[in-house]
């Protein structure tokens, strides 16, 4: 992440990642300096508004900027086979009593992790 500022109080904000980066802040001048000496400098691509970050869903609207992970919460079904799944509000019945499992089922432990800790995968 990287500042620059101006006499005037105007910012950009940069935000580098590998290879990708992202700019943003108050003043329209700043963002056409910046573009233009890293398009001088290096061999870039402008590819306009952000709609993806590192594998984050970006959208943009006069109102706000939202972010999910609509494309990734797919993905993880599918790979669990759960794309089917019917929907529910709470993850399990309210009220419910958990016991032991007396006949010990024998649970693959990294497949476990993967299904509830997606930064396992």
């Amino acid at each position: 992440m990287f500042t620059k500022t101006n006499t005037r109080g105007k910012i950009l904000i940069i935000s580098l990642y590998v290879d990708d980066l992202i700019f943003t802040g108050n003043d329209e001048l700043m963002f056409a300096e910046f573009k233009n000496s890293m398009l001088r400098e290096f061999d870039m691509t402008d590819l306009g508004r952000m709609r993806f970050f590192l594998g984050i869903e970006v959208l943009q609207r006069s109102y706000g900027i939202y972010i999910f992970q609509k494309k990734y919460a797919l993905e993880v079904l599918k790979r669990f086979r759960m794309e089917n799944s019917n929907l529910v509000h709470n993850p399990i019945v309210p009220g419910c009593k958990l016991s032991k499992d007396e006949n010990e089922v024998h649970v693959d432990e990294t497949l476990f992790k993967q299904m509830v800790d997606a930064s396992c995968i």
